[in-house]
């Protein structure tokens, strides 16, 4: 419906309501006839109207804790009375536990595997133990027999061929004394020429195993003793490389051994983090109430995403899937345009009527007032900046549907001890304003100050006194101060009639171009 019928509406009601009340009986005495209604002094309720939504103060948020997007399986149907734990959500599970099942089975097979690294860990680190065992020992056995030859198989050999050769030298003295004599005794016949002959040879002998002795001697000092020296001094060395060469080989393979069992226990660690998200993923895909009240679906705070809520929709992490709101304690949040902004203050009083429960008037107040405007909605080219403002409605049995419309009337003061008559009877021409008064002599045009007004009055500064009669039409016969009239079209009128659409103010202010001061 457009303001101009909402107006005709508007008028056609008060006029009826005047008519029914004997305004327009046509008795004097300062009471209309012909249309007219006299100018009244008293107190003018001002206010602003405005639409806006309703919406919960202290609502309970049922989100989605599953992580990324999961399809919704089955809902609650929405405005079911619900207590606390009663499932009102059921997510898709099948891709999920389908996850399950397969980490389960792969978790078992890094389990067996990690308990194979660790076995041949173990098994390394025994093994490691008994080679560095016989690799000391094979040093400790290569040092002793190095002393050994140093300090008994030497000098026991050199002792020997000392020995030798002492007794070599000893046996051919002895040959060769029994040598002196052999030749006289043979010519005396005392022994025989085989004798002489044996005894000749054993000299020989004995002359030959001292030289013998000698070289043995120098032989050993010479050639065997070195040669045995440098053996087990070789084989001290190459027992000490062996030691360091099974320490190493040992320190490689248990750092192999070691790496391949973090590797194990980092997949298993990962594993059975991935396997507790799927879980706890799937334990959160069956959600319940969390405590008493009626469900609705979404986030009334955000209206147009409500359609998104069912089954087979995706929800996403954090997503607001539906709302348990506390009915004892609701606002509406309405868009004031900037220029009618400074009316409003916190604690204002208001009556809200919700497009659902048209009976009805809720009582509440201002509560709040964004500091920064918004932006018009810039899809439909409005660059109207507004502010948004949340007016409480009190009452312990409001029964209201966040989300819903409602209608704001935010009483922004009164004009106490005022002259004030309908917004009818005022016409705007060429910037000034005028009413038609209805005087005995006739119909008389007279040019008046406004200041506010409300949706049906509008203050009047100076022009009128009070009880005079005012028409509530342009009178064609009026007596008129300036030049020829034009037609114009009626204009919101005062501060708050300034607002005209903005406020939602329905009755119009003075006719033609042009507005009261604000």
């Amino acid at each position: 419906m457009t303001n101009y019928a909402k107006l005709a509406i508007g008028v056609a009601v008060l006029l009826l309501l005047m008519f029914m009340g004997g305004v327009f009986d046509g008795s004097g005495g300062g009471e209309a006839t012909g249309g007219s209604v006299p100018v009244r002094r008293g107190t003018l309720k001002v206010s602003l109207t405005e639409r806006g939504t309703l919406k919960t103060r202290n609502a309970v948020h049922i989100r989605s804790e599953v992580k990324g997007r999961t399809p919704i399986e089955w809902l609650i149907e929405e405005g079911t009375r619900v207590v606390k734990g009663d499932v009102v959500v059921e997510l898709e599970k099948q891709d999920t536990q389908y996850r399950i099942d397969e980490l389960e089975k792969n978790l078992i097979g890094i389990e067996i595997e990690l308990n194979s690294s660790r076995t041949e860990l173990a098994i390394q680190h025994e093994q490691n133990k008994t080679d560095s065992e016989k690799a000391q020992l094979s040093l400790e056995v290569a040092q002793v027999e190095k002393e050994k030859l140093l300090s008994g198989d030497i000098p026991k050999d050199e002792r020997r061929l000392d020995l030798a050769i002492e007794k070599a030298e000893s046996e051919q003295v002895r040959a060769e004394g029994l040598w002196e004599d052999m030749p006289q005794m043979l010519e005396k016949g005392f022994v025989t020429q085989d004798e002489f002959e044996q005894e000749r040879i054993n000299l020989k002998e004995k002359r030959e195993g001292l030289v013998t002795a000698i070289q043995e001697r120098k032989l050993y000092q010479d050639f065997e003793k070195p040669l045995s020296i440098k053996q087990k001094l070789a084989a001290v060395t190459e027992a000490i490389r062996g030691v360091e060469r099974v320490a190493k080989q040992a320190e490689t393979k248990m750092a192999s051994l070691t790496v391949k069992v973090s590797q194990d226990e980092r997949r298993l660690e990962e594993s059975q983090e991935a396997l507790g998200r799927e879980q706890y993923d799937l334990a959160r895909m069956t959600i319940v109430a969390p405590s008493e009240g009626v469900i609705f679906y979404g986030n009334p705070d955000r209206p147009w995403d409500t359609d998104e809520i069912r089954v087979g929709e995706n929800v996403y992490f954090n997503r607001v899937i539906m709302t348990l709101p506390d009915p004892s304690e609701m606002a509406v949040s309405i868009n004031i345009h900037e220029a009618d902004i400074d009316k409003i203050a916190e604690g204002m009083t208001a009556v809200t009527r919700s497009d659902v429960q048209k009976k009805r008037e809720f009582h509440g107040e201002v509560i709040k007032i964004d500091s920064v405007a918004n932006a018009g909605n810039r899809r439909w080219g409005d660059q109207i900046r507004r502010f948004k403002v949340e007016v409480s409605l009190q009452g312990n049995d409001l029964d209201l549907k966040p989300g819903t419309s409602a209608q704001v009337e935010i009483n922004t003061g009164d004009l106490v001890d005022v002259l004030y008559v309908p917004l009818q009877a005022v016409y705007a021409e060429a910037g000034k304003y005028y009413c038609y008064l209805d005087a005995s002599t006739g119909h008389k045009k007279v040019e008046v100050e406004v200041g506010r007004s409300n949706d049906s009055f509008l203050e009047i500064v100076s022009g009128l006194d009070e009880g005079q009669l005012v028409l509530l039409y342009k009178s064609e016969s009026a007596g008129s101060t300036t030049n020829e009239e034009q037609p114009s079209v009626r204009k919101p009128a005062g501060a708050d009639g300034a607002s005209g659409g903005r406020s939602g103010n329905r009755n119009p202010g003075p006719r033609r171009s042009g507005r009261p001061p604000q």
